[in-house]
C-alpha cells in the first residue's frame, strides 16, 4: 500500500481486520451482501476510518488490536456521544450562567453602556497573570477596547436574535448593544477572556458567586472551555488527556486516582474525571438540584474490562458515585 492511497470502505474495513480487529464475518470469502457487512459499509463511510481509529487506541496494543470487535469501537463512539450531549448539556447552563453574572455585574455598575469603556472595569496596571503576564497599561487597555469593540459591532451585524434586531432597528444613536444583549452574543471563550480582563474586585465579585476563588474559576472555565469544543467538533472525549492540569475541587480528591502514594496536583489524574468533577462542582454553586442522570448512566456505559475506572481518572467505580453526591445530598433523595 503505497504512503497516501486513498483506500475504498472496504480496504479501510480490511485494514482494521489486518491489524487484528474482529469482525462477524471472513475477509478470505466475503459475501457482500451480507446484512453485518452492509451495516460496517455504512458505519464507516458515516463516522469515519480515522474518527473510529481514534476510539480503538485503548485496545491497540504492540501494534495489533487485541482482537476487540468492531461492532465494540463503534459502541464506544457512541457511548462517547451520549456521554458529550451530557456534559455540553451542564457546560451550556454554566455558560448562561457565567454570561448572565458578567451582564448583571458590569451593568449594575457601570451602567447599560458602561462595559464600553475598559478602564471603567479592567485591570488598570501591573502585571496580569491569567493573560500571559501581561503588562497592563493604558495602550494595552486600548489596544484590547479597540479589538472587542469592532468584534461586538460584527457579532451585532451577524446576530440571529430579536432583540438585537430590534435594538438596532429602533436606536439610530447608538451603535453598540446595551451589556445584556451584549453577552448573549459571545462565545464562551470571549467571557473568558472579560474576566481575565476585570480589576482584581470584579473577578473576585464574580467567582464569589461561582463559591470558589479567582483562580479556581479561570482554571475551570478554561477546562471546560475546551471540552465544549471537544463536544461542540465531534471529538474524543472520553480519552481526553488533560495537557494543563486544572486546579483541583476542594472535597474532591478522594474520587480521583493517584498516580502515586504524594498527593499534590501533579500526581492527581489528567483524565476524563477531573473534568466531570469540575462540572459537578460548578453545578452545585448553580442549581443544587441539577440532575445528572444521564452523565451517571454515560459513565457507566463506558466501564469494560479494558476501561476500567481508573484509566478514566477516577479511584474505582464506588467513587464515579461519590463524585455526585459531594456537597449534593440531595442529587439521590428525588
Amino acid at each position: 500500500m503505497k504512503k497516501y492511497e486513498q483506500l475504498s470502505y472496504k480496504e479501510q474495513l480490511e485494514l482494521f481486520h489486518n491489524r487484528g480487529m474482529k469482525f462477524d464475518y471472513s475477509f478470505n470469502e466475503l459475501d457482500e451482501t451480507l446484512p453485518v457487512y452492509l451495516k460496517n459499509i455504512q458505519t464507516i463511510s458515516t463516522l469515519g476510518y480515522y474518527q473510529l481509529k481514534d476510539y480503538a487506541y485503548p485496545y491497540f496494543v504492540d501494534g495489533r488490536y487485541n482482537n476487540v470487535d468492531f461492532a465494540k469501537i463503534v459502541a464506544h463512539y457512541y457511548r462517547d456521544k451520549h456521554l458529550r450531549n451530557a456534559v455540553e448539556h451542564a457546560i451550556e447552563d454554566i455558560e448562561a450562567t457565567l454570561n448572565t453574572r458578567i451582564a448583571y455585574l458590569l451593568g449594575d455598575k457601570y451602567g447599560p453602556f458602561g462595559y464600553l469603556e475598559f478602564r471603567n472595569w479592567c485591570q488598570k496596571e501591573g502585571k496580569n497573570k491569567y493573560i500571559q503576564n501581561k503588562k497592563v497599561n493604558k495602550y494595552y487597555i486600548a489596544k484590547e477596547q479597540n479589538k472587542f469593540l469592532g468584534k461586538i459591532q460584527g457579532k451585532a451585524r451577524r446576530s440571529s436574535s430579536r432583540d438585537v434586531k430590534a435594538f438596532d432597528k429602533n436606536d439610530d444613536d447608538q451603535v453598540y448593544m446595551p451589556v445584556w444583549l451584549m453577552m448573549n452574543e459571545l462565545t464562551l471563550g470571549d467571557s473568558i477572556y472579560i474576566v481575565k480582563l476585570m480589576s482584581n474586585r470584579n473577578r473576585r465579585a464574580i467567582a464569589e458567586k461561582f463559591e470558589c476563588s479567582v483562580d479556581e474559576l479561570i482554571s475551570w472555565l478554561e477546562c471546560i472551555n475546551l471540552v465544549r469544543n471537544i463536544c461542540c467538533h465531534n471529538g474524543n472525549l472520553v480519552d481526553i488527556k488533560l495537557v494543563t492540569q486544572p486546579k483541583l475541587p476542594k472535597d474532591f480528591e478522594d474520587v480521583l486516582y493517584l498516580k502515586s502514594e504524594k498527593e499534590d496536583s501533579a500526581n492527581y489524574t489528567n483524565r476524563l474525571a477531573i473534568v466531570i468533577c469540575i462540572v459537578v462542582k460548578l453545578m452545585s454553586s448553580i442549581n443544587i438540584r441539577y440532575r445528572f442522570g444521564n452523565l451517571i448512566n454515560a459513565l457507566n456505559h463506558l466501564l469494560d474490562e479494558t476501561n476500567t475506572p481508573e484509566v478514566y481518572g477516577f479511584r474505582d467505580k464506588k467513587a464515579i458515585y461519590e463524585c455526585f453526591s459531594k456537597e449534593r445530598e440531595l442529587i439521590f433523595k428525588e
